[in-house]
């Protein structure tokens, strides 16, 4: 086994924190329109007939399970919500906290579902769904480019769209935050299609990182909401969303906490430039095993506060901060009038 690997197993055998000084959200039944977190960076929303599935994992596998991974499929058929209606399956890399359990939540909760995600995510997925079911978002990615000012900015180049377009999804270049060990582990690509899913968990290697900007329409094609997804820390200015044009402001910003300090301007400068009504923390509960029902933060992160202290401090007044444990709702702000 790779020593990289090694470095990140003797990362995460601490242990996980609990979460007594977090001031966590636990709501449900609300009335839509709504998110419902799904635990590390899933999330699942509904809107005008039609489903939208960011990063479902539900696996949670042990320390012992990370060398012979496998979907827990009684734990996702456990857990996993209504879906039927999912026509939208957004993927941002391909590391198994994301990945693992895409295939078995395609096949057996949202028959509907089309994924989008990188290359490599394509070529892992291929082992056991259809290629007629994924798309290689990066030929849509809007990419970083130098302006003449020698600033970064990222270019639109298009949207997805579901079938009813009720939902349009633009992919964005970002990149993976290094973890404790100061290092990207797990990273690299896939260029051919696989016929099995990886197995030890440093097979599941990263690809190309992607942010997501989602607009839910209206039936005139404007836009209501507009949710930006970061899928990890990254350093600025990757994962920022490029400019439309159409002064339509980030309503809701979905921010991962995991390895936030061990990039720059994160996430201070997404947040002054989306602005959102509502931010939501991810990705800040320990997956190694443990109970998603008594959550524990996560082992590898030692500073979740300090993520919380800083979003607030980098928002706009009246912005609302959600730490959301895993399967409770998170109710949007209201629609901004045109």
């Amino acid at each position: 086994m790779h020593w990289l690997a090694l470095s990140f197993i003797l990362l995460i055998t601490g242990c996980a924190q609990d979460i007594h000084d977090l001031e966590t959200s636990d709501n449900h039944n609300l009335p839509s329109p709504k998110l419902q977190a799904l635990g590390v960076t899933g999330f699942l929303l509904h809107w005008r007939g039609e489903g939208l599935l960011f990063d479902p994992f539900f696996s949670r596998p042990t320390f012992a399970e990370l060398f012979w991974l496998k979907p827990d499929t009684d734990e996702i058929d456990k857990r996993m919500p209504a879906a039927k209606d999912v026509t939208m399956l957004l993927v941002g890399h391909a590391h198994y906290d994301h990945l693992l359990d895409v295939a078995w939540v395609m096949r057996k909760h949202t028959p509907e579902a089309t994924v989008y995600g990188s290359s490599t995510a394509g070529h892992i997925l291929h082992a056991e769904i259809s290629p007629d079911r994924i798309v290689n978002a990066e030929l849509k990615m809007a990419r970083l480019q130098s302006l003449p000012d020698q600033r970064m900015v990222a270019q639109a180049d298009g949207w997805f769209y579901t079938a009813k377009r009720g939902i349009r999804a633009m992919p964005i270049e970002s990149s993976h935050a290094p973890n404790a060990t100061g290092l990207d582990l797990m990273g690299g690509k896939y260029e051919q299609d696989l016929t099995a899913l990886p197995k030890g968990f440093w097979n599941w290697r990263e690809g190309q990182t992607m942010a997501w900007l989602v607009d839910l329409l209206d039936e005139q094609g404007r836009t209501v909401y507009r949710i930006h997804y970061q899928d990890s820390a990254s350093s600025a200015p990757y994962g920022f969303p490029p400019d439309l044009g159409d002064n339509k402001r980030v309503d809701v910003e979905i921010l991962p906490v995991a390895s936030w300090s061990n990039v720059t301007g994160y996430p201070e400068g997404l947040l002054k430039q989306t602005r959102p009504s509502l931010v939501v923390l991810s990705h800040w509960e320990d997956f190694f095993g443990g109970d998603p029902d008594d959550p524990k933060v996560l082992r590898a992160e030692k500073d979740v506060p300090g993520m919380i202290k800083k979003t607030k401090d980098n928002v706009p007044a009246g912005t609302v901060v959600v730490i959301p444990k895993p399967f409770s709702e998170i109710a949007l702000p209201a629609a901004e009038e045109r």
